[in-house]
């Protein structure tokens, strides 16, 4: 019973952190689009911090499952944007911004409570039992806003289309551009390829683990190693203080 109460309160967890990083990166999608002159996301509801305005049901099951996934796309017109090329970057970068800054933050209060737990732990008595569970809780809490909010920080950076990643590239080139057009028009299946290889060496490994799958899955190797080094290079940087 202790165990399966756990999990259901890292579910809840990982649930909070979930809908707050996927709703604080719509919502400045949204916000940066109008600050450049487009009104579309804010005509369509999309300017605000409900986050059922943002679910997409396939991308958060991906983040509650894999760590890494989608809200759904906040509609934006370039054509209204003051400066076009400034509007499609700043617009672009606005979600992984607010993705990043989450994570730099989050690890900061990481290394905080890993700092201050020993006090705590070492209490007696009812109010030290409930300073422990308040302790565990934020300690996960911080701990799912790191790593949720560097994989999507990551995934979101991918130049495939219809990813953040893809946008930044456009806002530099031509609508004509080779490279572009064939992103615009492939980049959704190579992005799916390259989720169900990783899907797939995932399901493998479970039956036999050979270390040579992790060069196959270049996805995971991405997301895994890169986003390994972020983490561990924010709590190194808090930890000096």
């Amino acid at each position: 019973m202790i165990y399966e109460s756990y999990d259901i309160l890292h579910f809840i967890i990982i649930f909070l952190c979930v809908v707050i990083s996927i709703t604080l990166h719509e919502y400045a999608h949204a916000r940066v689009a109008l600050w450049n002159g487009d009104y579309t996301a804010k005509a369509a509801g999309r300017l605000t911090l409900n986050p059922l305005k943002h679910f997409d049901p396939i991308g958060f099951f991906m983040l509650m499952i894999a760590g890494f996934g989608y809200a759904k796309p906040v509609p934006v017109n370039p054509y209204n944007f003051k400066r076009r090329t400034r509007g499609i970057f700043t617009v672009a970068i606005a979600g992984v911004t607010v993705n990043i800054l989450l994570a730099f933050i989050s690890a900061g209060f990481l290394v905080l409570i890993n700092k201050t737990a020993v006090g705590v732990a070492g209490g007696s008595g009812g109010a030290a039992a409930v300073a422990t569970s308040f302790v565990y809780f934020f300690f996960y809490f911080f701990y799912y806003m790191l790593a949720i909010n560097v994989s999507l920080f990551l995934f979101n950076l991918i130049p495939l289309y219809p990813l953040d990643g893809f946008r930044v590239v456009e806002a530099f080139t031509r609508y004509s551009n080779p490279v572009t057009r064939f992103l615009r028009e492939y980049g959704r299946f190579i992005l799916l390829g390259l989720i169900g290889i990783h899907i797939l060496i995932d399901a493998l490994n479970l039956i036999a683990y050979w270390p040579g799958f992790m060069y196959v899955d270049l996805f995971g190797l991405y997301i895994g190693r890169v986003g390994l080094m972020i983490r561990n290079g924010f709590i190194m940087f808090w930890g000096l203080f």
